[in-house]
């Protein structure tokens, strides 16, 4: 299982992730990226709260967290940074 869990992306995780409360496809991997989340920074928690569970735009995730929107590669920065930190808890705990 492991081994299955590690050829998914990151992205699908957060998705399989984010669709927990509405039935989840994989509800084991869905609680370790739960746990892994809960030890990430508070800004890193919250971005991807808004990008995965609110599915909340570009637009609206910069203004709440006071990310610049222009040049648009710093919100990308900051999401791969976020699931970046979130990858490594994983892989640290496996």
């Amino acid at each position: 299982m492991p081994e299955q869990m590690a050829l998914r992306s990151i992205d699908a995780r957060l998705d399989n992730w984010a669709s927990a409360s509405r039935g989840s496809r994989d509800p084991t991997d869905a609680a370790q990226i739960e746990q892994a989340w809960r030890r990430l920074a508070v800004r890193q928690r919250d971005l991807l709260r808004m990008a995965y569970l609110w599915r909340a735009g570009r637009e609206v995730i910069c203004r709440r967290l006071g990310i610049p929107r222009y040049p648009w590669c710093r919100y990308e920065l900051e999401l791969a940074s976020a699931k970046q930190a979130l990858l490594s808890l994983l892989t640290k705990k496996l």
